[in-house]
Order: C-alpha cells, then sequence, then structure tokens
C-alpha cells in the first residue's frame, strides 16, 4: 500500500505507518512562504486521515499546500484519484483553522458525490425492475 508523506523544503520523507493501520492515499502536505513545521503538518496529516477513510480509490492522492498570502493563513487542498476530482480553498487569520474549513469542505463534497452516485444507483435499479416486469 502507499505510505503517508510529508513534504519538507529539501523534498519529500515517508512517515512512519501507524501500528494495525493500513494506508490507502498518499497525503502530502507542502509549506508555502512559510516555515515547515511538525505541529502543523501533524496536525493536517491527522486530520486529513478523516478523507482517507471516506475515499476506497487506493490510487488517490490528497495534496495539502499551507501558505501565508498577505499576512493571512491559506490552506488549499486538492485531492485526484481514479474518477476523483475535488478541491477546496480556504483563508483565514489562523492557519489551523484554514486546514479544519479545507478538511470540512473536502468532506462535504465527498458526501455529496456518494449521495449523487448513491441516487443514480438507485434510479437504475427501479429503472431496471421496472422494464423486467412490463
Amino acid at each position: 500500500m502507499f505510505k503517508v508523506f510529508a513534504s519538507h523544503e529539501r523534498g519529500v520523507l515517508p512517515l512512519p505507518a501507524r501500528p494495525g493501520k493500513e494506508l490507502l492515499m498518499q497525503i502530502e502536505v507542502v509549506f508555502r512562504n512559510l516555515t515547515p513545521s511538525d505541529p502543523l503538518k501533524n496536525y493536517a496529516l491527522k486530520r486529513f486521515q478523516k478523507i482517507e477513510r471516506m475515499v476506497s480509490d487506493e490510487d488517490a492522492k490528497l495534496l495539502v499546500t499551507l501558505s501565508m498570502e498577505s499576512g493571512r493563513a491559506k490552506a488549499d487542498v486538492l485531492l485526484s484519484g481514479q474518477n476523483l476530482n475535488f478541491a477546496a480553498g480556504e483563508k483565514n487569520d489562523d492557519m489551523y483553522a484554514a486546514i479544519d474549513l479545507c478538511n470540512d469542505r473536502i468532506g462535504q463534497q465527498l458526501r455529496k458525490a456518494s449521495e449523487r452516485r448513491s441516487q443514480i444507483n438507485r434510479d437504475t435499479m427501479v429503472d431496471s425492475l421496472g422494464d423486467g416486469n412490463a
């Protein structure tokens, strides 16, 4: 399976896997115009593990970009994979709050897409049952 990655200025370093937990998604944290900090990186990785549970695609990649723009914290998230393409961006005075808002927004997008797929499947099942009885 894939390992969780955290990015530093000098490149991407693998993080140790959690014992007993199989990792399905690659998570990369990138810092721009901001000094890399382990507490911030670990917070982002912890928050986006919830998204990892919602995604069944083993090839999924989550790119978290943390930056400072005009004195405000900015978090951008890009989730990509097979049949996946979601993005969220938030600006806030607090970087931790920006990460939380992006996490919430990506979660909403995933739930909405899942509901759409479920509705399409239900409609398809009803149509196929209706055709067989006619």
